[in-house]
């Protein structure tokens, strides 16, 4: 069974997904850079590379990916939207 919805609106809420994971990345870090990629390679949705600020804690970076990964798979369960999000130091 798939998980995906099949409904007009999916670009929309995609695009309201991933304007979400950016708030939250750029709440925990506001330097960071965030960059969306659209690449599809299996069954994914889309891909968010999150780039710290130099100078940032191992802790502050852990922080960040367990909330991004968090937020990843809520949207999973909640949409069927497969966004891959990655921390990249």
């Amino acid at each position: 069974m798939s998980r995906r919805r099949k409904t007009k609106e999916r670009p929309e809420l995609l695009e309201t997904k991933l304007s979400e994971i950016a708030c939250l990345v750029k709440d925990l870090s506001p330097a960071a850079r965030v960059e969306i990629s659209y690449e599809q390679y299996e069954d994914e949705d889309a891909h968010v590379h999150v780039y710290p600020p130099p100078g940032m804690s191992s802790e502050e970076i852990e922080r960040l990916e367990a909330a991004l990964g968090e937020c990843c798979n809520d949207i999973l369960l909640e949409t069927g939207l497969f966004i891959i999000g990655a921390v990249y130091d």
